[in-house]
């Protein structure tokens, strides 16, 4: 059981949500946009804000932001908090299922709007801070389409650069990446300091840590991950615990083994042998 209240942080994909995905409020998602793709659209619109509001114990709610530009330019944006190749496969998934979106009725192929997928990554290996992949041929360096691109960010990274420098040292884009990182109340509040954007995140992150909706689904989220955590710790200790019982087992027998070995070297009678060691007759011929 936890013992104390947690201050939720964007880390947390909910909060993400209700912050970044307010069509009341496009600070957020216009500093993030700024920021992440150096660009300030116009119009923006939030494409799934119907789903933030929904009890996140329905885990057939999505986690993802999709967001729409005045061009028409579509951007998913991300939280993700665990490594490996399935997560890469998710979300390469979540971008070809929401180019699909733009075949409606009627539509030509030409029509397909562009899609940018932002990965906001806690976990993974990563060569740079900031990562750019696009279909294009490996030799040539031809690019065969500018319809779909996925940035991968090393939110570990720029958080390690928010421990280690003054805060007047940093760019703004290393401050607001690296806010994602951070944990404590006042590490977040102190890296928003004097960035009007970044303060206005920083007071709806905090206002909605006294959410109880918000706060219940985090409360549930962190049991769910408790008890797999506990299903997986005993499912170690169960298989360490039948490994060292097949080892004992393997060890007694070949102590019999061994000592059959010897008996037979004394020429010793088999039926003896085998009514000494409880190995059968077959495998004492086998030994000999």
């Amino acid at each position: 059981m936890k013992t104390e209240t947690k201050f939720i942080t964007l880390k947390f994909d909910l909060m993400f949500k209700k912050v970044f995905g307010d069509e009341n409020d496009l600070r957020p998602i216009r500093k993030l946009l700024k920021e992440i793709l150096g660009i300030n659209p116009k119009k923006i619109k939030i494409l799934n804000n119907e789903k933030i509001g929904i009890p996140y114990r329905d885990k057939k709610i999505e986690v993802d932001l999709i967001v729409e530009l005045s061009d028409g330019t579509k951007v998913n944006v991300e939280i993700n908090t665990y490594e490996g190749k399935e997560i890469i496969n998710r979300n390469v998934y979540y971008m070809c299922r929401n180019i699909s979106k733009d075949l409606n009725s009627g539509y030509y192929y030409d029509k397909i709007s562009k899609h940018i997928q932002i990965n906001l990554d806690y976990k993974g290996i990563h060569t740079k801070p900031i990562m750019r992949y696009k279909l294009y041929d490996k030799s040539a360096k031809e690019e065969l389409t500018d319809i779909m691109e996925i940035i991968r960010i090393d939110i570990p990274y720029y958080t390690k650069m928010c421990y280690n420098k003054d805060t007047k040292e940093l760019d703004s884009l290393t401050r607001f990446i690296g806010m994602f990182g951070l944990e404590e109340k006042e590490e977040i509040k102190g890296i928003c300091n004097g960035d009007e954007d970044m303060e206005n995140i920083y007071k709806k992150v905090e206002e909605y840590n006294s959410d109880l909706d918000l706060m219940g689904a985090y409360d549930w989220e962190w049991h769910q991950k408790e008890l797999k955590r506990l299903e997986i710790r005993d499912a170690k200790k169960e298989a360490i615990k039948e490994g060292l019982k097949e080892g004992l087992e393997q060890g007694i027998e070949r102590e019999k083994v061994d000592i059959a070995k010897n008996m037979l070297k004394e020429n010793m009678d088999i039926n003896l042998i085998s009514k000494i060691t409880g190995l059968s007759l077959n495998k004492i011929n086998e030994l000999k």
